[in-house]
């Protein structure tokens, strides 16, 4: 089976964006792209390039019929979706099986939680992550999937640690500062994954390239497992700059849990997520609880996709 005509949903984002770009410039195989955006969102990467055609759509609008017609002839559809068009993966999914599209991706690309505070018997899943869950459960049970005309890829990952539009989430993208700080909720030398944005989209691609191997299967990716203590002696070792440690209780997120407003000011209206979501992860990561054990990452699968480290991804953005 052959994976050659793919279609791409939420190619502006940054998770789309690097997808795209392995897509176009890769080596190996010639790709065809049909990139699939809102009316409103700006020309993407590669829109020139003879091999990507672009369509605009209305995704809250457009029905399965539409969709169907829009895919006819492609082979494999990946959304890299987020936020409230995340929704449309439904009928993205339902007119890919009735265009005949072979393999579909949804858009996972994370590390789903289970939050867990003192005192209480029960578990909770952040409701960003439940709405990726709830999506992920209907795309790998779709009537398509079941029968066997269709087939899926669901990619994990570790937190993305290139996000540089994240001056909190992820201070060491930032060049003009005089000094950094790490904001840790919990234990600083706690290991987490981490997952470098241009790797997943290579990674992404090396799983279109050997479509059997992937098929109906679940995958993760991480480029490095640091902890924030051992991210901080990087940073400091490549900026020459003073590197501080804000070490803040978990009982604070228990508080954020129940009430975001309660978050240090510091934090509020710093990322481009809610602050609780925000405090969630790094609660979670200061818990010790967002790396995956061994053999739940695959890079071994691709060795030709690279790991793109701390130290390597400092290096390289800091070097005189």
């Amino acid at each position: 089976m052959s994976l050659t005509n793919i279609a791409l949903f939420g190619a502006n984002g940054q998770v789309g964006r690097s997808i795209l770009k392995a897509l176009v410039d890769c080596k190996k195989q010639h790709f065809n792209v049909l990139v699939v955006t809102s009316p409103s969102a700006p020309e993407p990467y590669g829109a020139d390039k003879e091999n990507v055609t672009w369509k605009t759509m209305d995704l809250f609008n457009t029905s399965r019929q539409e969709m169907a017609q829009t895919l006819k002839g492609i082979d494999a559809v990946v959304s890299a979706l987020n936020g409230p068009v995340l929704e449309a993966q439904i009928p993205i999914q339902d007119g890919a099986a009735d265009a005949g599209v072979k393999r579909f991706i949804p858009s996972e690309f994370g590390m789903h939680t289970i939050y867990r505070r003192p005192n209480d018997d029960k578990g909770y899943l952040h409701p960003l992550w439940d709405a990726k869950e709830k999506l992920n459960e209907r795309a790998v049970r779709h009537s398509a999937i079941n029968e066997g005309k269709m087939t899926y890829t669901m990619i994990g990952c570790g937190d993305f640690y290139d996000q540089e539009r994240e001056n909190v989430w992820c201070p060491w993208t930032q060049k003009d500062v005089d000094e950094y700080t790490l904001h840790v909720i919990g234990d600083p030398d706690a290991p987490a994954d981490w997952t470098n944005i241009e790797d997943f989209g290579l990674y992404i691609t090396a799983c279109l390239l050997e479509p059997e191997k992937t098929a109906n299967a679940y995958l993760n990716f991480s480029s490095d497992t640091k902890s924030q203590r051992e991210i901080a002696d990087l940073l400091k070792k490549h900026t020459n700059k003073p590197v501080k440690l804000e070490i803040i209780s978990l009982d604070v997120l228990h508080e954020v849990w129940d009430d975001p407003e309660k978050a240090p000011e510091e934090l509020k209206n710093k990322s481009a997520f809610p602050v609780d979501f925000w405090m969630t992860v790094k609660g979670l990561q200061g818990s010790g609880r967002m790396f995956r054990p061994k053999g739940q990452n695959h890079n071994d699968m691709f060795p030709d996709v690279e790991d793109t480290t701390f130290d390597k991804y400092l290096k390289q953005r800091f070097q005189k």
